[in-house]
Order: structure tokens, then sequence, then C-alpha cells
């Protein structure tokens, strides 16, 4: 009798789950299933539209679910313009800019983190001001600066720009920056470590979510970019894969399938870069104070 009362002592106590408890479980689970399958609802479209054939579009009703799956869709559209010339020239602009955001955001961000410096606060207001001006109020200056510089039609006015920062993603670095403990920055610096050594061989080396979730917006933003390429360039040869798109636009009729193969083939990407970094992107946001 004392060992069964001892072991029910010592037991761990069951968990019952009320049958309230569990319906708003399912309800919350069905909800987010839904939300995601109508976030979804687009890319399914586009990759069922993209195996179909042109003339099956405008059947009424409309058939969802493309009888045979048109396959030879995918290599036809890369046919249709240089997708290769097309793919390099976003590669290219796309890289320079990750480059580019990741050096300038991380070290302004570090200073507006740890530094000490007058003005600081002030000048942190004034970068997040930058964020409510639309880009369209700034456009026709920077056109005409680009110029009077010569710079139209290259990729300087692409790029140069991201090598000056971010505000959008200065905050997020500064706001990353900040949960890292002073404790480290100053054992570092008791061993003989100035700013600079600090911010390479300290905060760099802690910040692999921030990094990975700056690769992810800055390679989003530039791969999906389809304004400043039209604004800026002029030849052909130099055109991004946005650019490029226009191609699939005849005069008098599309082919939407071949369309929606192209833009299938240029959305891939982005979705594999998310799922790679997705652990890392979710770190990032929990511990940069910017969760909902």
């Amino acid at each position: 009798m004392g060992s069964q009362s001892a072991t029910l002592v010592g037991a761990p106590p069951v968990r019952r789950i009320s049958i309230s408890h569990l319906f708003r479980r399912s309800i919350t689970y069905l909800v987010l299933i839904a939300g995601a399958l109508l976030m979804l609802m687009p890319l399914l479209w586009m990759i069922m539209v993209s195996l179909d054939e042109n003339a099956q579009l405008f059947l009424t009703p409309p058939d969802w679910i493309p009888h045979v799956a048109h396959w030879s869709n995918y290599p036809r559209s890369v046919t249709v313009f240089p997708f290769a010339r097309y793919f390099l020239n976003t590669m290219t602009i796309t890289g320079a800019n990750l480059v580019g955001q990741l050096f300038s955001c991380t070290l302004v961000g570090y200073s507006f983190a740890r530094l000490r410096w007058p003005g600081r606060n002030v000048f942190f207001i004034i970068m997040l001001a930058t964020m409510m001006v639309p880009p369209q109020v700034t456009l026709i200056p920077l056109y005409i600066i680009w110029r009077q510089f010569g710079a139209l039609d290259t990729y300087a006015p692409l790029i140069i720009p991201s090598f000056f920062g971010s505000a959008y993603l200065i905050f997020l670095t500064r706001q990353f920056f900040m949960s890292i403990p002073m404790d480290l920055e100053d054992a570092a610096r008791v061993d003989g470590c100035g700013y600079f050594t600090i911010y390479f061989r300290v905060m760099l080396p802690l910040s692999i979510p921030l990094i990975v979730t700056l690769a992810l917006f800055s390679f989003v933003w530039h791969w999906n970019d389809f304004f400043g390429p039209l604004i800026y360039l002029q030849t052909p040869d130099k055109y991004t894969l946005q650019l490029g798109l226009r191609a699939f636009n005849g005069e008098y009729q599309t082919d939407v399938p071949l369309l929606m193969a192209a833009a299938t083939l240029m959305v891939l990407p982005i979705i594999l870069i998310f799922l790679f970094g997705q652990r890392y992107f979710i770190k990032s946001v929990v511990l940069s104070g910017l969760k909902g």
C-alpha cells in the first residue's frame, strides 16, 4: 500500500485536454490552413495555367485543372527571349545589391546600436523618416542626377544606392545588435579589440540569422525589381528577367501559358531561398523584436 501511494505521489500529473480546448485548437488550425490555401491560390493558379493551352483559358465555365499537362511550355518559354543573358544580368544586379546592403546596413546598424556619438538618436529618427517618403517622389530628381553623371543605360543607378544602406534593413540590424549582450563586447574591449575588430569578430559571427534575413530581403527586392530597370536601362542586352517578360505580350494576343511558365521559373529561386533560410529568418525576426 505504501509503495502504491509512493508511486502515485511520485508519478507525473496526467495532463487532460478538455473538449473545449481541443475544439478551439481545431478551429485555429482550420483557420490557419484556410488562410494558407488562400495565400497559395495565385501561385497554384499560375502553375496550373503554365501547364495548360492558350485556347483552354477562355472556356466557360473555366477549367481550373488542365486535362493534359503541357510540360513543353517550360522549355518553350525560355526560348521566346534570351533567358540565359537576362538571368545573368539579373543575378549580377541582385548579387551586387546584396553585397552592398549587407556591408552598409550591418555597419550603420552597428553604429546606431553600439557606438555613442553626438546626435545618434536624432539621425536615427531622420533615417526612419525617410521610410515615409514614396519612391515616386524622388524618381525624377534621381533620374536627373544619374543623367548628369552619364550613368543612364548602365547598372550604376541600380547598384550604387545599395552601398548607402536601406532604412528598413538598418532598423532591423540595429534591433538585432541591441539584443546581443554587452558583456561580450566588454570582454572583447578588455582584450584590446577596437570597434572594427568587435564588429568583424564578435558581432558578425553572432549575426548569422540577421545576415540570412537581410540577404533574403535584399534578394527578393532586387530580383523582383521591374520599375528600376525599366527607367534606367535602354539596351535590350542589358535587360533583366522582369523586362524580358514583356516579350510575351504580342500586339494582338498574349501567350498566357508561356508567360506563366516563365513567371514560375522566375519565382522558383525565391521560394527555394526562403525554404532554406526560413529557420534563420524566423529567429532573426524574433530576436529583433519585430514579432507581432
